[in-house]
């Protein structure tokens, strides 16, 4: 099998396919001379062989041969996955344009004459060699982009995309053989006073151990992840454990169709937790609220499923931690709060309940705030902070989103106007909109509407966007986009990475900006190097297209050192500012600026 790319410090191999000994010696020393590592064939069966038992990143082949000729020997190995990508450089001493077309009908990469300079074939070999690396590099982090839609980095358990999908093929398995489903949902219990004492690094080790403990838990423990390409009909039974979003986890349990059969598992997961998490010699006990959903009598799709236990868990958590709910019709509570919660986000934005809090992006070159992200914040009077990730995900689904939306709009670009009349920083403001807003089409006058208000230029606001907006609303997201593009408005994508946009897609769509998520950031700089590859290959993508590059998370001196030495264009994290209002923010920059000796950023 080849190896995709070779290890730092060891030479590429070439493989010489010639009849003719003494053009195999000269093109060896030749290809020696400029540092490859040389085999050589004498024929097309031997020249197979040696590429099957060697990691080979390069064949110069002859055309004629005894017995199996060039052409034949450049189709078989084609038809080879593991050459799919071998670069194949064929020689003859042919110069009929057939022949050049039969090499590259064959799959040849490059044809050359046989009589070409030894040393000339072989820095045009150095050439093919150093594209196959740069293309199996942009393979491999295309691919690691792909595995994060659906998986998560930190415990490598499907996510919550991935579960859908999983449910999606039980169903149809399940379906016309009259079986069941159970999904269990649950999140561990208080675990947000583990990264407020302990601090995320810990959060991420328990987290790490909850996921293989919850693996153990599973009826066929011993299935590997890589099971996950097999056909349903070879599974069947196998049941599966998700992360599908901070503390919280999900198991499916396919075959399953009464509480009776949920119960054993339920258990032993609560028993798998309560054992302490030993962490840094101190001992951590953990339990899990758990919440259950049946197919076919409690929910008949994957996200019904899912929604149901969910409901059912969060009644559970009424009953105290460690219970175990079983969803039935009667259970009311995720409906009732979604009322609830969506009358006193109508009432919050009457009530001038929100507010912008701004967090500064700074220049990787100088530390000069050049940007703030606008960050939106709801105190209630009752419940008290409402986190963002609690209620926005419901404005999305009633669609007051997009009033709320409108009113951040406004008020980051009135902010902008008040900072300009006081004569303050000119800094450029970025909102975050949802895809939701994207999709009456109306966006882009609505944000128009903001700027005119407010009597500001176009180019102080930027609007952030997520890849599961670009994917999930394309068409009006590309329209909207070449809209603002021509309003003056720069736009950004937000968390890129999390989902998957391929390169035909960030083609085609006029953004400015990539903000590179967290989750990548978070290890740069860990003892094994952690997503440093995929950051680096996500800031040579966006150079090569011409976007700017913006680090979110920064919380670490280790990674700042890191990032210091890459062509990122901004830093943002809370290493430098957490999200401030706006008097606290003037207090920050002032030392900001005092303690690094610097003047205000203005955007040109």
């Amino acid at each position: 099998m080849n190896a995709p790319e070779n290890p730092p410090n060891v030479p590429a191999t070439v493989l010489v396919v010639d009849d003719d000994p003494g053009a195999r010696l000269l093109v060896g020393i030749a290809l020696e001379m400029a540092g490859f590592k040389v085999i050589s064939a004498g024929d097309g069966m031997a020249a197979l062989s040696q590429f099957h038992e060697h990691s080979v990143d390069c064949v110069v082949l002859d055309v004629v041969m005894p017995g199996m000729n060039g052409f034949d020997v450049c189709s078989t190995l084609r038809r080879m996955p593991e050459s799919r990508h071998v670069p194949i450089l064929m020689q003859t001493s042919l110069d009929d344009m057939e022949s050049v077309n039969r090499a590259y009908n064959a799959g040849a990469t490059d044809f050359s004459s046989k009589g070409i300079n030894p040393m000339l074939l072989a820095q045009r070999v150095k050439f093919l060699v150093r594209s196959k690396q740069t293309q199996d590099q942009l393979r491999e982090s295309e691919a690691r982009v792909r595995y994060l839609a659906y998986y998560d980095p930190l415990t490598a358990l499907p996510n919550r995309q991935r579960l859908l999908q999983i449910l999606e093929q039980h169903i149809a398995w399940a379906e016309p053989r009259q079986r069941g489903l159970a999904v269990l949902m649950f999140d561990v219990d208080n675990f947000s006073r583990i990264n407020d004492t302990q601090g995320q690094a810990v959060g991420d080790v328990v987290l790490k151990e909850v996921a293989h403990r919850l693996q153990g838990c599973l009826r066929d423990s011993q299935r590997t992840l890589g099971a996950a390409d097999e056909s349903i009909e070879k599974q069947e039974i196998t049941d599966w454990v998700a992360r599908t979003g901070g503390d919280k986890f999900a198991l499916a349990l396919p075959g399953v169709a009464t509480a009776e059969m949920v119960q054993a598992v339920a258990q032993r997961v609560q028993s798998a937790l309560a054992r302490p998490f030993v962490v840094a010699q101190q001992d951590i006990p953990l339990s899990a609220t758990i919440g259950v959903s049946l197919f076919p009598s409690d929910a008949a799709t994957p996200e019904a499923l899912i929604k149901n236990a969910e409901a059912a868990m969060h009644h559970a958590k009424k009953a105290g931690h460690g219970a175990i709910e079983y969803f039935n019709k009667s259970i009311s509570t995720r409906a009732a709060k979604h009322l609830s919660m969506e009358a006193d986000l109508r009432r919050a934005l009457e009530r001038d309940e929100f507010t912008l809090n701004y967090q500064p992006r700074l220049a990787l070159k100088d530390l000069r705030v050049e940007a703030v992200e606008a960050l939106l914040r709801w105190r209630h009077p009752q419940r008290g902070f409402v986190a963002p990730d609690e209620f926005i995900p419901l404005a999305e689904q009633s669609g007051f989103i997009v009033e709320i939306g409108d009113w951040v709009l406004r008020e980051a670009c009135a902010q902008v106007r008040r900072w300009r009349d006081a004569g303050g920083p000119l800094w450029q403001v970025a909102v975050n909109v949802s895809g939701v807003q994207f999709r009456d089409g109306s966006l882009v006058s609505r944000v128009s509407r903001a700027i005119d208000a407010a009597g500001i230029e176009s180019r102080m606001i930027e609007l952030e966007f997520t890849e599961g907006a670009l994917i999930e609303y394309s068409a009006a997201v590309s329209k909207a986009v070449k809209s603002l593009k021509q309003l003056g408005v720069a736009t950004a994508l937000d968390d890129f990475g999390t989902g998957y946009s391929s390169l035909s897609y960030l083609r085609h769509f006029p953004i400015d900006t990539l903000k590179i998520d967290r989750a990548f950031v978070r290890d740069i700089a860990s003892k094994h190097g952690g997503n440093a590859p995929l950051v680096d290959a996500i800031i040579a993508m966006a150079t090569s297209l011409g976007l700017a590059t913006v680090a979110e998370g920064v919380e670490t001196e280790a990674q700042w050192q890191y990032l210091k030495t890459r062509h990122a264009n901004q830093v943002q994290g809370f290493l430098f500012c957490r999200p401030l209002g706006i008097e606290e923010l003037a207090l920050w920059h002032a030392d900001w600026l005092h303690a690094n000796h610097l003047t205000s950023a203005i955007v040109a």
